[in-house]
């Protein structure tokens, strides 16, 4: 495993918890989609990493100490990732969440998302990619109960975006609960899914009284998904705005699946400047 020296603000950082590494604290990387050990000037190990980049950031800080990537360390990852999430495996009001979430549970470029029986891979840049087949062996020791799963390519440089990874294929369209809350899902339509699930907890708080008695103005709105929650959680009325036409059809399909009247909730196909231009 090469050795990569950091200045002393980036091994600050480190040593505070960041785990992102970020671009601007690197400059003429001698190597790429590979492990490292990362190393103070002084010559103190800092931690292995994986240098790739994606989105944000040119790779993550996977382990404080020297770390070998094998099966059984994906395991011990996905094993801790369910235990911190048994509250909402054993929910009768919630089917859907995401399972594993990147630097929150110690490997960034990485999220898996669960949707009823179904488990849904995000690969964020192309290291992870390449560790694929190990990731899902050891996924599929820790939750043999999910009876298949899919995944998403989060990077440029792969031919698709979007596939069936291994056992049962799902329903084209299917609902999953959250908080209580029916939602219409796809996982195998392009990168989107019909629903964020990282933003649960926002859409709780909306059917926890937030949004009561208010009027709620969704702008990007996508399926409606909090608009849902907020007429869930009594608001008075809400407006979804979002420039694809799908996302009529989508929307109104989340409220019909809850049996909410669409009477003081609007649905406006428009980019969000001409939607001011017009509301004024």
């Amino acid at each position: 495993m090469k050795k990569l020296v950091v200045d002393s603000w980036t091994e600050k950082k480190l040593r505070k918890g960041v785990q992102l590494l970020d671009g601007k604290d690197f400059s003429d990387l001698p190597f790429n989609n590979q492990l490292a050990e990362l190393v103070s000037k002084r010559g103190d190990l800092l931690g292995t990493a994986y240098l790739s980049p994606q989105q944000k950031g040119i790779g993550w800080l996977i382990s404080r100490q020297r770390q070998v990537l094998d099966e059984s360390y994906f395991e011990d990852l996905f094993q801790k990732a369910r235990a911190k999430r048994q509250s909402l495996e054993q929910s009768e009001r919630t089917t859907a969440y995401r399972l594993f979430n990147q630097d929150g549970d110690d490997f960034g470029g990485l999220t898996v998302d669960r949707y009823g029986d179904f488990a849904l891979f995000s690969w964020y840049n192309a290291f992870v990619f390449s560790q694929k087949e190990m990731i899902i062996k050891a996924f599929r020791t820790v939750f043999p109960d999910l009876v298949g799963a899919y995944e998403k390519v989060r990077f440029r440089g792969q031919s698709y975006d979007s596939a069936h990874l291994y056992g049962q294929e799902a329903p084209p369209v299917f609902s999953i609960l959250e908080n209580g809350v029916s939602y219409q899902v796809f996982l195998n339509d392009g990168l989107m899914t019909g629903i964020f699930l990282d933003q649960r907890p926002v859409r709780q708080e909306l059917i926890n009284g937030l949004a009561t008695g208010k009027r709620v103005l969704n702008l990007f709105s996508y399926t409606a998904a909090f608009s849902v929650a907020a007429a869930m959680g009594g608001a008075a009325e809400t407006t979804s705005v979002d420039l694809a036409k799908r996302s009529l059809e989508l929307s109104k399909a989340h409220f019909e699946a809850n049996h909410l009247r669409t009477e003081n909730h609007r649905f406006v196909v428009m980019d969000v400047f001409s939607y001011f231009k017009y509301a004024r």
